[in-house]
């Protein structure tokens, strides 16, 4: 789940010259690489090969290769102790396909099963993970690695994602990014946070082509970065064997600890650990291959992750199994605007950047607004409408200091609210003392909303505020509704309307 803020504001900043690893034949016979510390290019230094330890973990994917992983799928609900999970993963009987992969054969996964990778953690501060993918779909968020200790509960969660944002120029996507969330102390006492390393290249790397991503933790505190105690870790993201980004030399003095890892992700003692390849509890399921999945008990060396990387060869043919669907890339609706436009036509209007007016809503009386709801055909079930209630009728770009904001509402039913003055968040609002109803079936609610006919209503009960949303399907076959009561308010009560990488229409 995003902040206030994204990463993206930083980029432009950041993105440097950057070194790049050469074609390769799979041959023994490789010349030197570069690294580059993720700030000038002009820092780049010869890498020469050296000889890798052997793994913690090795995954081949080669068919008939005893391993320990098995395959997955979703279940329709999550688990009664998964409390901060949407759907429940179990085994699968099913089978997978292979085909040639840059060393040996690959497995394909086919956007309906993913991988229990069924390891422990190594115990160690500095570890090394590296595996090569070629994605025919990644969704936003969406896993390709994810592992961590508790990864689908509400609290105590430390886990790492391997995945694609739309930080990139202009909302573009971008991949890998490694989002690391930290909650494994107490979330309310300021410790938690949201950490992100990414390349700053605005491409998206490993989609219908071969890619090997690795990301190192080196054991040491990160020099210059703390956040209410937490000594964050060193980490460097490596892509196709050069080093990429380094968090050590990259420390932004406003979001400084979102550019590193959070520690302890191989310690949990007495959490569970969970290593899952392609899905996850929440975000759509990754489809294409994956081959030669490693673990290490230590940091690699850039000479050592340039030797793995040379093992392999990333201009390979790889054809999925016959019988799988194609997939198309998608394209993104045409709208026809009849009312207020909120939002560009192209879906780049990032969060927390562009607000219809503010609407007033006197005591004892309801406002309601309907509005025509649209995303991108890459669109996360989170990239639609945003309400925010606050105390004054004017967007919340323009408020004044003194303006209460009482609640933010996402379309996937996150928030915040403001209690006792202090902002909290929560992917389960309920948990914020309002109550919440909703009927979204979660995985078709990116087809269910798009066009559809949104009304907010916005009632005023003095101490309290009610948001009712009826949310009409485009062809007008399919209601849902989300309903949040008893949200405190504490004088005024207006509402304004808002999108992330979405559009609305306001009809009236």
């Amino acid at each position: 789940m995003k902040k206030k803020f994204l990463s993206v504001l930083l980029a432009a900043a950041m993105v440097a010259s950057l070194a790049a690893c050469g074609g390769n034949d799979g041959s023994s016979e490789q010349p030197n690489s570069e690294v580059n510390d993720g700030v000038d290019g002009n820092d780049a230094v010869e890498v020469t090969p050296e000889t890798i330890p052997d793994p913690y973990v090795h995954y081949t994917f080669d068919e008939g290769a005893d391993e320990a992983y098995t395959i997955v799928e979703r279940a329709e609900n999550a688990p009664g102790d998964n409390d901060g999970a949407i759907h429940g993963i179990v085994d699968s009987a099913d089978t997978l396909g292979y085909a040639d992969g840059p060393v040996g054969q690959a497995l394909y996964l086919d956007g309906k099963h993913g991988l229990n990778l069924n390891f422990e953690p190594t115990n160690t501060d500095a570890y090394t993970i590296s595996f090569w993918m070629n994605a025919d779909r990644l969704g936003q968020f969406g896993p390709t690695l994810q592992m961590g200790y508790n990864v689908g509960k509400a609290n105590d969660v430390a886990w790492m994602n391997i995945t694609q944002s739309d930080w990139g120029d202009g909302g573009s996507n971008i991949f890998p990014v490694v989002w690391n969330r930290n909650a494994r102390y107490n979330a309310q006492d300021g410790t938690a946070c949201d950490a992100w390393m990414q390349i700053f290249d605005n491409e998206v790397h490993g989609k219908r082509e071969w890619a090997m991503i690795t990301v190192v933790a080196t054991g040491e505190k990160q020099e210059g970065l703390t956040a209410a105690g937490v000594e964050f870790t060193r980490a460097q993201v490596y892509l196709d064997g050069v080093m990429r980004y380094d968090s050590q030399t990259v420390i932004d003095e406003q979001w400084g600890y979102d550019f590193c890892l959070a520690p302890g992700f191989m310690q949990p003692g007495d959490f569970k650990f969970e290593a899952w390849f392609g899905i996850n509890y929440w975000d759509v399921i990754y489809k294409g291959f994956v081959d030669e999945f490693y673990v290490f008990d230590s940091a690699l060396t850039p000479g050592q992750v340039l030797s793995l990387y040379q093992l392999g060869n990333p201009n390979v043919e790889s054809k999925a199994p016959e019988g799988t669907p194609v997939e198309e890339e998608p394209k993104d609706p045409v709208v026809t605007i009849t009312g207020t436009q909120v939002g560009a036509e192209d879906f780049t209007t990032g969060w927390w950047s562009v607000f219809s007016d503010g609407y007033a809503v006197p005591s004892g009386e309801t406002v309601s607004k309907t509005f025509i709801n649209w995303h991108g055909a890459e669109a996360a079930n989170y990239n639609n409408f945003i309400v925010v209630l606050q105390s004054e009728a004017v967007s919340p770009l323009e408020k004044s200091a003194d303006c209460v904001e009482y609640a933010v509402l996402r379309a996937d039913n996150w928030g915040w609210s403001m209690i006792n003055g202090e902002q909290v968040n929560s992917d389960r609002l309920d948990v914020l003392g309002w109550t919440v109803e909703s009927d979204w079936n979660w995985d078709t609610m990116v087809a269910d909303i798009q066009g559809a006919t949104v009304t907010i209503s916005v009632t005023n009960n003095g101490d309290t505020a009610d948001v009712e949303c009826q949310i009409v399907s485009a062809d007008g076959t399919t209601t849902h509704f989300q309903n949040y009561k008893n949200i405190p308010i504490s004088g005024d009560l207006a509402f304004s309307l808002g999108v992330d990488h979405s559009l609305i229409d306001i009809q009236d």
